[in-house]
Order: structure tokens, then sequence, then C-alpha cells
């Protein structure tokens, strides 16, 4: 094997064992809006916000019976 292609074969397992830890962390993340954030999508799309009820639930227009 060239001194090059060894050099690379040693970057790519570099890589690949340097970002295993990053894709099995256990640290919980956050949502991705909050029900305020929410509200004032649904608000500002002409629906009407029952968070109150349903957590992050908007109801538009579209939803109702004919």
């Amino acid at each position: 094997m060239t001194t090059v292609k060894r050099i690379l074969v040693g970057v790519v397992l570099g890589a690949g064992l340097g970002a295993l830890p990053t894709a099995c962390t256990s640290v919980p993340h956050g949502p991705t809006y909050t029900d305020a954030e929410l509200q004032a999508i649904c608000e500002r799309e002409g629906g009407w916000w029952r968070g109150g009820l349903v957590s992050g639930y908007c109801e538009s227009a579209g939803t109702t019976m004919p």
C-alpha cells in the first residue's frame, strides 16, 4: 500500500472513530419550539390555539366540519 493510501485510510478511520462518541451520546435535547412559539405560529397562520386543552395543539380553519 502506498503512503498516500495509508494516510487516507488513517484519516477515514480516525474520523469515524471520532464521530462515534458524538453519535451515541445520551444528552437529552430540548423541544424544537416552545408553546409560546407554537402559539405565535398558529395565530399568525390563522388558527386557534388550543394548547391549554391539548399541549401544542393548533386548530386550523381546515379542520371544521362542512
